[in-house]
């Protein structure tokens, strides 16, 4: 699922939220558990860029490594 999908979503959450009839003290925590969702959402697309940076680079050496390997 995209970022701006994610974020599309938690936004029609809130504003639901705000025209159900529950205790302000529960939309509290519900805005809460929306706002960790976001910021768990955003850290896991920063790990998996990284991941994948990381990923490559060392792909690239293996394949040096066989490449020099091959050529002695």
């Amino acid at each position: 699922m995209s970022a701006e999908t994610e974020e599309l979503k938690l936004e029609h959450y809130r504003t639901m939220l705000e025209h159900t009839g529950i205790s302000e003290q529960d939309k509290v925590l519900i805005n809460q558990l929306i706002e960790q969702v976001e910021k768990l959402t955003a850290e896991n697309g920063r790990l998996r860029r990284t991941l994948l940076r990381v990923s490559s680079k060392n792909e690239s050496k293996m394949s040096s490594k066989l490449k020099d390997a091959l050529y002695e």
